[in-house]
């Protein structure tokens, strides 16, 4: 029989290297649109000029869920056990509450509807580079920070995404709860 390692939610273990490519890839995801406009410079025709700056305006987001993937739970403990050393009480060791899992799910879905706007209908934001600069770290912001209000719990379930062969499992209701109907 194999041995497995679990990881205890109040453990402080340094999760390796994994962590480091994770937060590699998660840096560098806030450079890639910057750098799409670096290049474009240097392609003339502009077809290839708004190929170029799609891929990396797409790049950017699937590197941040991927990153995120990559870090995993044994990351995300660690990062919650040093915060709580610093900041005492603000991210809870108790399962999360619905309501918390419910604002949580608002934050991270929350910073696409300005994206999508600012990518397809440009004219309802400023032109001034500077507010679209703020705006862009304020939603990326509330997004991580969606990543901690929405606990451990969710990390496995992003995780889950990349993994073929994850199966969804739901508990059956108790007695106490009613069926719902699909």
């Amino acid at each position: 029989m194999e041995n497995l390692k679990t990881v205890n939610s109040a453990s402080s273990v340094h999760p390796g290297a994994r962590f480091y490519l994770g937060l590699f890839i998660f840096i560098l995801s806030f450079f890639m649109l910057p750098t799409g406009l670096f290049l474009k410079g240097f392609v003339h025709p502009h077809y290839l000029k708004n190929l170029l700056i799609g891929v990396f305006w797409i790049s950017a987001p699937m590197m941040k869920i991927s990153s995120i993937a990559i870090l995993g739970k044994p990351s995300y403990l660690w990062i919650k056990s040093k915060f709580r050393h610093h900041v005492v009480r603000v991210i809870k060791p108790y399962h999360e509450s619905r309501l918390r899992y419910n604002i949580g799910l608002l934050l991270f879905c929350l910073p696409v509807i300005p994206t999508y706007i600012m990518a397809y209908a440009p004219q309802f934001f400023a032109d001034n580079f500077y507010l679209r600069l703020i705006l862009n770290i304020s939603f990326d912001l509330v997004f991580i920070s969606s990543l901690f209000v929405l606990g451990g719990d969710f990390w496995d379930k992003l995780k889950a995404l990349f993994i073929f062969s994850a199966k969804v499992t739901f508990p059956e209701p108790t007695e106490d709860e009613p069926k719902k109907r699909a």
